[in-house]
């Protein structure tokens, strides 16, 4: 049951990205969530990722989507998760074809919702 839940919370995560909706993308992130982006840039807070993010599905991602390629999770305790997102993306006008990638995020269940609390995203170069 848990794990569908976190699966549940990555997936409004995917589909916030696909549907340019950037207020639902971060609606997963706890208001003080840390985020490392695939550039290596940390952004602290759901107010910063917002921002950040918003001019950028403006212009570069505004035509781009991701899909899944795998997803792991990994109770830690009741209340802590891990989760590992395989995803790929088609659409960023920077980009040269498709990009894939990981998202490790840590998740947190408060007031019976999985948030989460830090995530780091890498790009694979192979």
């Amino acid at each position: 049951m848990a794990t569908a839940e976190v699966a549940k919370a990555i997936e409004v995560f995917a589909s916030g990205w696909n549907e340019h909706d950037i207020v639902r993308h971060f609606s997963v992130f706890a208001e003080d969530a840390d985020f490392v982006d695939v550039v290596g840039r940390r952004l602290r807070g759901r107010e910063a990722m917002f921002a950040d993010q918003s001019a950028r599905h403006a212009q570069r991602f505004a035509e781009s989507s991701v899909r899944t390629l795998d997803l792991d999770i990994k109770l830690l305790r009741q209340d802590v998760a891990l989760a590992h997102y395989n995803w790929e993306m088609t659409g960023d006008r920077e980009g040269a074809g498709v990009r894939r990638g990981i998202f490790t995020f840590v998740l947190c269940r408060e007031a019976g919702q999985w948030l989460v609390v830090a995530a780091h995203n890498t790009e694979s170069v192979v």
